[in-house]
């Protein structure tokens, strides 16, 4: 079953925002992120990691009206942390908020 978070960031004013914890892998569960959907603002480019290992960089303009999730198949095994940030390319303070999908099984 597919569920959904919801993280609303603080004010990114500078070139990168700090990471939030989004979801962690837990012990007897299997988390997969499936989608992730972001402000379509020009100016800022999504970040996410699990633990150090950075696996997106996109840009938000990409994503539009008619295109607003990001697909992707992340797997987080017990212990692992996934992690997501932005970072502002051109512009004012920004506070954006992202959701995300996941897939949760035991």
């Amino acid at each position: 079953m597919l569920k959904w978070k919801q993280y609303k960031f603080s004010d990114i004013v500078g070139p990168a925002s700090d990471l939030t914890d989004i979801l962690a892998g837990m012990a007897g569960k299997n988390r997969v992120i499936k989608f992730v959907s972001a402000p379509t603002t020009a100016a800022l480019s999504i970040r996410i990691y699990r633990d150090a290992e950075q696996i997106v960089d996109y840009l938000c303009s990409h994503l539009t009206t008619d295109r607003q999730l990001l697909e992707m198949d992340l797997p987080l095994l017990p212990g692992q942390l996934c992690k997501a940030g932005f970072f502002m390319l051109t512009g004012t303070a920004s506070t954006p908020t992202i959701q995300i999908g996941y897939e949760e099984t035991d």
